[in-house]
């Protein structure tokens, strides 16, 4: 499907992972102070997914219609830093937010990776005990592997535009973070 260019109203900045590591936190704490606005649905996805790609570059920009003017909009979607899972996300979003900033929200590997089990356990796309696990669901680590995930947008958007987050200052100093 060919897309139609963006109209203006696109983000300022994406939220783009990890899974797992306060996003969401970050996503409500943004859309509670003045001048921000934040998509809602709060995760849409819409690089990464074919079938919400699919609703075109107009439903994306809907997702903006709400902001004043001069707002500063953003989404978050942890989707567009799950590779190898979403390979046509990044050149989607090259092409279509070129300047948007972006933000990586971090949590310890190890703590990450058990907070995704314990998710995916509890609504049963993930079985069998975390050893066996890790061995059968390959996501668990490789959502957690920070360079990977990191690296082609660092390429392409370069280091100026991605700001790293770190969970553990985000949960305990969220203003200053």
């Amino acid at each position: 499907m060919t897309q139609q260019p963006l109209s203006s109203a696109r983000p300022d900045f994406i939220i783009i992972g990890a899974m797992k590591s306060a996003t969401s936190t970050l996503h409500v704490q943004l859309s509670q102070q003045p001048g921000f606005w934040m998509t809602t649905p709060k995760e849409p996805n819409f690089f990464s997914d074919e079938d919400v790609w699919a609703k075109g570059l107009g439903w994306y920009a809907g997702l903006f219609d709400g902001a004043a003017e001069g707002d500063i909009r953003g989404e978050s979607s942890t989707h567009y830093t799950k590779l190898p899972d979403y390979p046509d996300c990044l050149d989607r979003m090259r092409a279509h937010v070129p300047d948007a900033r972006l933000i990586y929200v971090m949590r310890h590997p190890v703590d990450r990776l058990i907070s995704h089990y314990m998710h995916g356990w509890l609504n049963g796309s993930i079985r069998g005990g975390l050893d066996e696990a890790v061995s059968r669901y390959p996501e668990l680590v490789q959502y957690g592997c920070y360079a990977m995930q990191l690296r082609p947008f660092l390429e392409t958007y370069g280091p100026d535009k991605i700001l790293p987050v770190f969970f553990e200052r985000l949960t305990h100093s969220p203003q200053t973070e």
